[in-house]
C-alpha cells in the first residue's frame, strides 16, 4: 500500500508490486502466467463463452498466449488487473476456469471498469458472482475507487442479470455499437458507485 496524491485528494491506494491473491468459499483469484495458456485458450475459444466479448472466438493457441502476455505488461504499467479464477477443490495447481478484473483505472476520477468471463463448464453455479464480489469489494477499499463501471450486450442477459443483482445501475444504451454475426447489437452501459456498494454490503451483512 502506498499513500498517493491525485488531484487535490490523498487516498491509500493499491501499489502494483506482488499481485494480490483474493480467496472467496470456493475459489482462489491468483495472477495468471503463461502456463495457463492452454486453459486461456480453452475459455476464449469457445463460441458460447466470448460471443458476447469484441472479436471473434480464438482458434490457435498464440492468441491465449498474446492475451496473457497482454495482460502481464499492463499491470507492470499499472494500466490493468485480472485475476485467473481457480477452484480450491482443485488443489495448488489448479486450472484457470475464467477471468475477472479491471480493464482500466483512472486515478483522478477514482474510477475503473471491471469485465469477467467464465468457462462454460462452471456456469449457472454462482461461481462468477461469487467472483465479482470479491473484485468489487477490492476495487472500492484496495484501489479507493468511486465508481465501477461494466458493459454488456443487451442480448447478454446473463451478465446482466448479474450486474443488477449486484446493485449495478443502467446507465444507457449505445445502439448499435458493434457488429457480430452479421447484425449490428445494442451495448448497454452500467455503473456502481461505492456508496451504492456501501448500502447493499451493510445490507447483506445484517442480513447475516
Amino acid at each position: 500500500m502506498i499513500n498517493r496524491h491525485c488531484a487535490g485528494y490523498s487516498a491509500i491506494m493499491f501499489e502494483f508490486k506482488d499481485f494480490p491473491t483474493l480467496q472467496t468459499e470456493r475459489l482462489i483469484l491468483r495472477e495468471i502466467v503463461p502456463g495457463d495458456a492452454d486453459a486461456v485458450f480453452r475459455i476464449r475459444g469457445d463460441f458460447e463463452v466470448t460471443r458476447y466479448n469484441v472479436g471473434a472466438a480464438y482458434t490457435r493457441i498464440e492468441q491465449a498466449q498474446g492475451l496473457i502476455d497482454g495482460i502481464h505488461h499492463d499491470y507492470v504499467r499499472e494500466q490493468e488487473i485480472r485475476w485467473g479464477i481457480t477452484r480450491k477443490e482443485d488443489g495448488s495447481d489448479a486450472p484457470v476456469i475464467g477471468m475477472c478484473g479491471y480493464n482500466y483505472w483512472h486515478r483522478v476520477d477514482r474510477r475503473g471498469s471491471i469485465g469477467f468471463d467464465l468457462a462454460r463448464d462452471y456456469w449457472r453455479q454462482g461461481l462468477m458472482q461469487e467472483t465479482v464480489e470479491t473484485v468489487l469489494r477490492f476495487g472500492f477499499t484496495e484501489m479507493d475507487l468511486n465508481r465501477i463501471e461494466a458493459e454488456a450486450s443487451s442480448d447478454n442477459e446473463a451478465s446482466i442479470h448479474l450486474l443488477e443483482k449486484l446493485g449495478f445501475q443502467r446507465e444507457g444504451l449505445q445502439r448499435e455499437h458493434y457488429f457480430e454475426e452479421g447484425a449490428f447489437h445494442d451495448l448497454a452501459l452500467y455503473s456502481l458507485l461505492r456508496r451504492e456498494w456501501e448500502t447493499t454490503k451493510e445490507g447483506s451483512e445484517n442480513e447475516n
